[in-house]
């Protein structure tokens, strides 16, 4: 069942992120993103409820989707709802969804 309000759409964002108001920031990759919120992956994650700081560093998007660039920000304040650890052998990995203030 879809719990997002918003649609969301295919990217590859290079970002790094930090907890709001703390200095040590972590890079990350997001893989889709919408007017409410995106999705990223990363080696580190935060609790739900914690409130995170990301810049967008490069991006690339399918440019043949009919709204390729919506929900996109460059740098923005975000809410993390959920998160999970996803297996691989060698580190620990981390989805990530978040909502945007």
């Amino acid at each position: 069942m879809q719990k997002r309000a918003d649609k969301r759409h295919k990217c590859e964002a290079s970002v790094i992120y930090n907890c709001f108001n703390k200095d040590k920031t972590f890079n990350a990759t997001m893989l889709n993103c919408g007017e409410g919120g995106m999705y990223f992956e990363s080696d580190s994650f935060f609790k739900e409820g914690t409130n995170i700081l990301f810049k967008l560093k490069t991006c690339s998007f399918d440019t043949s989707a009919p709204e390729p660039c919506s929900g996109l920000r460059s740098v923005s304040l975000a809410q993390v709802r959920w998160w999970k650890e996803m297996s691989s052998e060698d580190a620990s990995r981390f989805g990530i969804g978040v909502k945007y203030y």
